[in-house]
């Protein structure tokens, strides 16, 4: 008869382990970036319009409290990355990032970062570089509630995935166990 191992069974968990790991990664991933797009886009599209000499005031004909708010806004910064212009607003003032999102963007022309700027506050932004007569920055940001929420349910439902299979390894092997040891 052949010998009982747990071994066997603890490996087998590992791996189940890091597929569920995989899935929450990956997915998460694509939620998070995927909360970017909307920014990437008014970003641009705005710095374009900028270096074009066109007018901008379409993109901040909106009030928006970027606390409350879902909305996507906008904010056009001077070179030294002080607010010039936003449609949105934290507790009625300009947002102002810090200051390293600025030298970053300097070097690398685009950033990506989730800022918080008070609890309970949560924004992915973009950055562009402008260097145009009229801003230094363009920034694009909106809020990550729902973003949150997605990732909140799908950890509930990885881990409730992982329990079960977790759970239904564990019960064969301890049926597994008990019949080796009545066969020997």
């Amino acid at each position: 008869m052949k010998k009982f191992s747990f071994l066997v069974y603890l490996f087998v968990m590992a791996i189940i382990t890091i597929i569920f790991g995989v899935i929450y990664g990956t997915v998460q991933q694509s939620y998070r970036s995927g909360a970017n797009d909307p920014q990437i886009q008014l970003a641009r599209d705005i710095n374009l319009k900028l270096h074009e000499g066109k007018a901008v005031d379409s993109f901040f004909a909106d009030s928006i409290n970027i606390a409350q708010s879902l909305s996507p806004f906008a904010v056009l910064y001077d070179a030294n990355g002080k607010p010039l212009r936003s449609s949105g607003y934290l507790n009625g003032k300009l947002p102002e990032l810090p200051g390293g999102v600025f030298d970053y963007t300097k070097t690398n022309d685009e950033h990506d970062v989730t800022w918080q700027p008070q609890s309970g506050v949560r924004m992915a932004m973009v950055i562009v570089s402008s260097n145009s007569s009229s801003a230094g920055f363009v920034a694009a940001g909106r809020s990550l509630q729902e973003v949150e929420l997605r990732e909140h349910n799908l950890i509930t439902m990885i881990f409730i995935g992982w329990i079960i299979c977790i759970g239904l390894i564990l019960i064969y092997a301890v049926i597994e166990f008990y019949r080796h040891r009545i066969n020997n």
